[in-house]
């Protein structure tokens, strides 16, 4: 590699960490913030455990959510959350800079764009690793462990689930750069969280609304990765929610990427940077 190249490199990374630093200890300097995250935790796990005397194992396992209710919601809860936390983060480091005043100085940086949506999207991936570590020292702690063994091959799921909502942020950031107000993360956390099998397995949902979620890559991510975990039968077959997960989160960073440079470069020529708060 050749020292400007080298150089280069350098300079995104330190894009990347001071983005990633400034994100982090905005959100967690409050100590409100972790105990917020104990009571969100809570009001997670109560309606867990009460669906799961409601459903019992016997009507869950027959639904096609297996054995494990607690484990089932656990691993939903946490894997939407770490999803779609990068993706929200990136609208939202672009809001915040814009708020107050430094989008166009940041701008300047001798940086791809795109190193400081990601450095935002890994603090905000932090955030959700130790929330998602929490939910489940909990639910452990409340429900007892799980006997389950996770087979190596689940981080690929995962991994794909991230990348896709990484680059859901940046096609929602570059529409931000012309509108300035949006709230697409919000609507689609709200979606997942209804139609992808988060909480409950899918085939539970009526037909008249169960077609959309076929319609949701992350419905196939978190089906691979159950399936991997807890050994649930996938709604197809695991080579094709590999396959679907993962043309997803190529299309989705290809995409994000191509669309973030457009605006990027027409909100410049229109002179529309910081423009608005």
């Amino acid at each position: 590699m050749k020292p400007s190249e080298v150089q280069r490199v350098g300079r995104v990374a330190a894009v990347v960490l001071a983005a990633s630093a400034q994100m982090w200890r905005e959100h967690n300097r409050f100590r409100i913030v972790w105990a917020a995250r104990m009571v969100t935790t809570f009001l997670f796990l109560a309606p867990i455990l009460l669906m799961s005397r409601a459903y019992g194992a016997e009507g869950f396992a027959a639904s096609g959510g297996g054995r494990d209710f607690v484990t089932f919601a656990a691993v939903g809860l946490v894997v939407i959350n770490a999803a779609t936390r990068p993706m929200a983060a990136t609208i939202h480091y672009l809001s915040n800079s814009n708020r107050v005043g430094i989008l166009p100085a940041l701008w300047t940086t001798p940086a791809p764009r795109w190193a400081m949506c990601l450095g935002a999207s890994l603090a905000a991936l932090a955030d959700a690793v130790v929330e998602g570590a929490i939910i489940i020292a909990l639910a452990f702690l409340f429900f007892g462990p799980s006997t389950q063994t996770v087979s190596v091959l689940a981080v690929v799921p995962l991994l794909f689930g991230l990348a896709t909502f990484w680059g859901l942020g940046l096609v929602f950031g570059s529409v931000f750069l012309a509108t300035r107000s949006w709230a697409a993360d919000a609507i689609v956390s709200g979606l997942l969280l209804a139609l992808a099998g988060t909480v409950f397995p899918i085939t539970i949902l009526p037909w008249s609304v169960r077609w959309l979620s076929y319609a949701f890559p992350h419905t196939y991510v978190l089906d691979a990765l159950r399936h991997l975990v807890l050994g649930t039968p996938t709604i197809a077959p695991l080579a094709v929610d590999l396959a679907v997960a993962g043309g997803s989160a190529l299309l989705a960073v290809l995409g994000g990427i191509v669309m973030f440079r457009r605006a990027d470069r027409a909100a410049a020529r229109r002179g529309v940077i910081g423009l608005y708060t």
